[in-house]
């Protein structure tokens, strides 16, 4: 059963629709409507915070830690140009595509050892199909308004759109692997909004690590690590790992995924490590598959399931969730009330099985 007690952080109207300010570069959060679930905030620029992702280790036993994200966004998520050479893991590197580690973190995803960047010079909005960018460091968002790009051992300091809001998106699609994604201090997510495949890549900064929009025809995320979103101590944004306010065709497998951010001075704080909300389309197709859900009692629940009475499109439906591991954290809990809501294991096609605790026991599918 969901705890009778008020959650321990302010809730906010949700509606993000902030998709919409994409194009215009907009600052600020469109809200609309109200549906009473508490969200995502992250430490001001500077100052230290619980992360766990940033000490994950190759084990399912990870500790709940309290080191902070090495190297700390720029706030504009832009920095200077530069040619390096990156400390990470070389190119024939793989994470196996099954429950347990080693897990997603800084040492096994991001851009190969060995890879020398070059600053990027071609266009932020990318309009040419089959375009490939390969090792570079990229100083803008990519924009991507084309079918078959490619975003390969790169280093953005921006972020990564494929708007599917616009007339036309659905023959649009990108794949980013084997990269790093830092959207510094912006109320957006750092990856978004479909018709795209995210593979073995850090994303941090942005108010969502990776977001999924209703329109989009299909999102994957794998052997990824998304942590370390961002926002102002007096803000009231909405934070998560992984997001979806509707949509189907979701793959989200074997990664590593931490809503990191206690609760800022206005008592904002994490929704969950991955948030599916029947906002704007039914929830539906959606397969989470062996990955690591980081603890955190700056958040509610640390998965939110896409099923409740409270949204516009409150029955999820096909949702697979399975062989997942949660860690229990300093409360033993995931999040401060438990590890999942809105999970409706009665619900059409709904599965829930294999999901443990990070000391082996089982995980229900509601509490």
């Amino acid at each position: 059963m969901r705890p009778s007690q008020p959650p321990p952080l302010r809730r906010k109207p949700w509606y993000d629709r902030y998709r919409r300010a994409v194009l215009a570069g907009a600052s600020v959060l469109v809200i609309v409507g109200a549906i009473g679930v508490a969200y995502a905030v992250q430490r001001p620029a500077g100052e230290g915070g619980v992360d766990a992702g940033a000490s994950a280790s190759v084990s399912a036993g990870v500790s709940d830690g309290s080191s902070s994200v090495s190297g700390s966004p720029s706030p504009s998520g832009t920095k200077s140009p530069s040619a390096t050479t990156t400390p990470k893991p070389s190119a024939t590197t793989r994470l196996p595509s099954a429950a347990g580690g080693p897990w997603p973190n800084a040492s096994n995803t991001g851009v190969p050892a060995g890879t020398e960047l070059t600053t990027y010079s071609g266009p932020c909005q990318i309009r040419t199909a089959g375009t490939v960018i390969d090792a570079k460091t990229v100083n803008c968002t990519l924009e991507v308004r084309a079918a078959n790009v490619t975003i390969k051992r790169s280093k953005i300091n921006g972020r990564v759109v494929l708007d599917t809001d616009i007339s036309g998106s659905s023959k649009w699609s990108y794949t980013l692997v084997d990269s790093e994604v830092d959207a510094g201090l912006v109320q957006l997510p750092a990856v978004s909004y479909g018709n795209m495949k995210v593979i073995r890549t850090e994303v941090r900064g942005g108010a969502t690590s990776v977001q999924c929009g209703e329109h989009a025809i299909s999102c994957t995320v794998e052997d990824s690590y998304l942590h370390g979103q961002r926002i102002p101590d007096d803000a009231a944004w909405h934070l998560g790992g992984f997001l979806s306010n509707g949509g189907k065709n979701i793959r989200i497998r074997h990664n590593y995924i931490f809503c990191s951010p206690p609760a800022n001075s206005v008592g904002e704080g994490c929704t969950g490590d991955l948030n599916l909300l029947g906002d704007f389309a039914t929830i539906s197709d959606v397969l989470i598959d062996s990955n690591f859900l980081a603890a955190g009692t700056g958040m509610s629940y640390c998965l939110y399931g896409g099923d409740a009475s409270s949204k516009p499109y409150p029955h999820a439906d096909h949702v697979v969730v399975i062989n997942n591991v949660f860690q229990r954290g300093s409360n033993r809990k995931c999040g401060a009330y438990g590890p999942v809501t809105g999970f409706n294991k009665n619900g059409t096609g709904n599965q829930w099985s294999n999901n443990k605790w990070d000391d082996g026991s089982t995980v229900p599918p509601e509490n």
